[in-house]
């Protein structure tokens, strides 16, 4: 999960000149601080995300096989997981801020928080709860609940290899190829040292394992070097139109390894959207890069008004609103028994889900401030004191 976060300038009567900028963006306009083309990217995310979990859980045997389920399983794939993991690349680049500390620290944040996840989304509604066929349906055990994989593991040591991988690695092709390695080298590492819960992670196989490092870190690294090539770009035109012709590059060399595949070929194996081989990853990464530019040019077009602004919201507390949406989910499938129900009741239930995730990740977030704030002013205060 994303959690590198884009930040509004504070008008903080520093001089424009001195003050150290945030974000490198090159020609790419900002907003209030923000690209408005990756909120709506990452707004969407988590929209199309929500309506595939609830698919997924509530519509445990209709999700798949009815066209709406289907519909909206897809739409939870490329435009979901492959985006967030190229934007939080894309901004963790951006950024005069981040480095190997910074992602160190954030990504055992995220790691750590993905297990707590765990915690409050499956295994305290499995242990409340205790009903046979939700035990059965999420994975048997409360403890292997517990160690799912999810996109927050994933996106912890993201964080922490992209660090070093920033500092050291300043040339994006290089980046490029780094990225394209990993793609390439993950089909033969899955499995490798039998199943744990240290190796799974990196390159598990199992069924709770859905956002292994490999092949999952070739989209923040994707991001990494977008963020280079932006800052060398001549304009925001030019920069998507070469972003659109490599994507659609991708798409083009990917759909062809597929026909072209030799059978037996593990590198090549089609796989699934978890752990797929190098035909599939070039299709998501292609896409990805067709997306994000055809959301660029309909930012420039958009009126600014509810539905881009909303998005721009969810964008802005994305994590939280991920958070929320999961233990909602979690309760109630485990602890109220809503599973097995049609995908058109499913999907209805995918609408309150989403507003009540996204109301309470703000108010979480104004609770927050303002504690934090009630922490700052005795500091200041004492500080005038001790300077009178």
């Amino acid at each position: 999960m994303d959690d590198i976060q884009q930040q509004s300038p504070r008008d903080d009567g520093t001089n424009d000149a001195a003050r150290p900028r945030p974000w490198a963006f090159g020609p790419l306009t900002l907003d209030d601080g923000r690209l408005r083309f990756l909120d709506l990217a990452r707004g969407l995310a988590i929209v199309f995300m929500v309506f595939q979990h609830v698919q997924i859980v509530f519509a445990v045997s209709e999700g798949e096989s009815s066209a709406l389920g289907a519909a909206f399983l897809l739409l939870g794939t490329a435009p979901a997981a492959p985006v967030f993991m190229v934007a939080m690349g894309f901004l963790f680049g951006s950024s005069t801020r981040t480095g190997v500390r910074s992602g160190l620290v954030r990504g055992l944040q995220l790691f750590a928080l993905g297990y707590a996840l765990n915690l409050l989304r499956f295994v305290l509604p499995l242990l409340v709860r205790g009903d046979p066929h939700a035990i059965e349906l999420f994975g048997g055990t409360w403890w292997g609940a517990f160690f799912e994989i999810d996109i927050l593991q994933l996106a912890g040591l993201s964080l922490i290899v992209l660090g070093p991988v920033k500092r050291y690695v300043r040339d994006p092709p290089l980046v490029l190829a780094l990225a394209a390695a990993v793609a390439i080298v993950a089909p033969l590492l899955w499995g490798a040292g039998g199943g744990s819960v240290v190796l799974d992670p990196l390159w598990g196989l199992g069924e709770w394992v859905s956002f292994p490092l490999f092949p999952w870190l070739a989209y923040p690294l994707l991001g990494l070097a977008l963020a280079g090539f932006t800052g060398r770009a001549a304009s925001a035109g030019l920069l998507m139109r070469a972003w659109a012709l490599a994507g659609a590059a991708a798409v083009l060399a990917g759909a062809a390894l597929v026909v072209l595949a030799p059978a037996g070929s593990v590198i090549l194996a089609f796989g699934d959207y978890y752990r797929s081989g190098l035909p599939v990853q070039l299709l998501l990464a292609g896409f990805v890069l067709l997306w994000l530019p055809f959301l660029w040019w309909l930012d420039r077009r958009l009126a600014w008004r509810a539905v881009p602004r909303y998005l721009t919201s969810l964008s802005r507390n994305i994590t939280a609103v991920y958070l929320i949406q999961w233990v909602l989910i979690g309760w109630l499938a485990i602890g109220l028994g809503v599973f097995d129900r049609p995908s058109w009741l499913a999907a209805l239930l995918g609408v309150p889900i989403l507003v009540a995730s996204h109301l309470l990740a703000l108010g979480y977030h104004r609770l927050a401030a303002g504690w934090r704030g009630r922490r700052q002013v005795p500091q200041v205060r004492t500080g005038a004191r001790r300077g009178s």
